[in-house]
C-alpha cells in the first residue's frame, strides 16, 4: 500500500535519509536540513494557495508506505523554473561557416548558454529507493506528478521540462565537467552541483562562458557523453520519453545530461485522464492497472491500483479506498477523483 502525497514537516528525518541516499545524483535534494525544511514549508504554502497563474510555487511529494509510514521516494515540481532567477542551460545550435570563394560550407555544432527554459514548469527531485526500481512505483512518482499538473493546469505553464543527470563515475567525476566546466570554475563537479542545489544561480552568469562553445574543439570524451543519461537515471528518462517528452535541443550546463521538454497537450496523460466517480467493487473481472489521483483533505494523493474504468466511474477494491484515505464510498462527495489507464508497457 504505497501512496504519493504532499510532503509534511514531520517527514523531515526520513527526507534527510533520502537526500543522503541520493548523493550527487539529485542536486535539487541536497543533504542539508535547513534547505529541506524550507523546501517542505514552501511546498505546504504552495498547495494551500489559490493559484491562477504559475509563479514561485513548489510542490514537493513523497512516496509513502502507508502501513509503516516509511518514505521510499521523492518528486517535486517547480511551477516556473526561472521565477526568481534565470534557469540556465546549453542549447544545441548549428552555426554556418561558409566561403563562396573557396566553395566551403560547414555546419558546426555549438553549445550556447541560454535561459530559454526559464518559463517552463520543471519536474525535479526524483528519487526512489533502489529496491523499488523494478516495480511500478517509479511510474507513480513520475506520472502522479504529471497527473497533478494535468488536473491543475492553472498552476503551471504551457511548457514542461525535466533535467536528467549526465554521465559521471562512482567517484563523482563527470567527463563534460572535467573538460569544460572545470576550466571556468576550478572546482570539483560534486561541489558545483551542491552550489547549484543550494545557492542562487548568479554564480552561473558570473563564471560560465557567454560565447558559443564549438563542439569540435571540445575533448572527445566530453563530446561522447553530451546528451547521455546517467545509468541510474535511465528509468526516469524512459518514463518521461514514453509519455512524449523529447531530448533534442538542450543539455545541462555542468554534466551535459539531456533536458527533456514537452508541451502538455501532446502527452497521453493530459489528453486521456478522466474525472470520475468512485465505486466499490468486490469482483476483479476486467480489472486493469490504473493511476488514480484524488483531491482529499490531505491534498492531492495518487496510487497505482487495479480497477475497472468506465466513461464516468472507476470501480475499485476497498483497499484502494483505504490507500487514498477514503473511509467509504460516501467520501467521494468530499473528493475529486481522476484516473488514467496505464500503458501496457509500464503496467505490472
Amino acid at each position: 500500500m504505497i501512496l504519493l502525497r504532499p510532503a509534511k514537516l514531520s517527514d523531515i528525518g526520513q527526507i534527510e535519509r533520502i537526500a543522503h541516499e541520493s548523493g550527487d545524483l539529485v542536486c535539487t535534494l541536497p543533504n542539508q536540513r535547513e534547505h529541506l525544511l524550507n523546501k517542505i514549508e514552501r511546498s505546504i504554502a504552495s498547495f494551500e494557495q489559490e493559484v491562477w497563474s504559475p509563479g514561485q510555487e513548489l510542490y514537493f511529494f513523497v512516496l509513502e508506505e502507508s502501513m509503516t509510514g516509511q518514505i521510499l521516494g521523492t518528486g517535486a515540481i517547480n511551477a516556473l523554473a526561472g521565477f526568481r532567477e534565470p534557469f540556465y542551460a546549453f542549447r544545441n545550435d548549428i552555426l554556418i561557416h561558409s566561403s563562396r570563394e573557396l566553395k566551403i560550407h560547414n555546419r558546426i555544432h555549438a553549445l550556447t548558454l541560454t535561459h530559454d527554459l526559464s518559463d517552463h514548469s520543471q519536474l525535479s527531485s526524483f528519487f526512489i529507493v533502489p529496491s523499488l526500481k523494478t516495480t511500478d512505483y517509479p511510474t507513480l512518482i513520475t506520472l502522479g506528478r504529471l497527473l497533478f499538473m494535468s488536473v491543475q493546469p492553472q498552476r503551471f505553464t504551457n511548457e514542461w521540462m525535466a533535467v536528467m543527470p549526465g554521465v559521471a563515475d562512482s567517484k563523482g567525476h563527470a567527463p563534460f565537467w572535467e573538460h569544460v566546466g572545470r576550466k571556468f570554475f576550478g572546482i570539483d563537479y560534486s561541489q558545483v552541483e551542491y552550489y547549484n542545489g543550494t545557492r542562487d544561480k548568479t554564480f552561473v552568469a558570473e563564471l560560465m562562458p557567454h560565447y558559443p562553445l564549438y563542439v569540435p574543439l571540445i575533448d572527445g570524451r566530453a563530446q561522447e557523453v553530451m546528451g547521455q543519461v546517467h545509468p541510474d537515471a535511465e528509468l526516469q528518462f524512459s518514463l518521461l520519453t514514453e509519455q512524449g517528452f523529447e531530448a533534442d535541443k538542450y543539455v545541462e550546463i555542468f554534466d551535459a545530461g539531456p533536458i527533456v521538454t514537452a508541451s502538455p497537450n501532446v502527452l497521453p496523460i493530459w489528453r486521456q485522464h478522466k474525472e470520475v466517480g468512485i465505486k466499490l467493487c468486490t469482483t476483479k473481472d476486467d480489472f486493469e492497472r490504473l493511476l488514480i489521483g484524488a483531491q482529499t483533505e490531505r491534498g492531492f494523493c495518487a496510487v497505482i491500483a487495479n480497477g475497472k474504468l468506465t466513461e464516468d466511474e472507476v470501480w475499485v477494491e476497498a483497499s484502494t479506498l483505504e490507500q487514498l484515505g477514503l473511509n467509504g464510498v460516501d467520501d467521494q462527495t468530499l473528493s475529486t477523483i481522476w484516473c488514467f489507464s496505464l500503458p501496457s508497457a509500464i503496467s505490472k
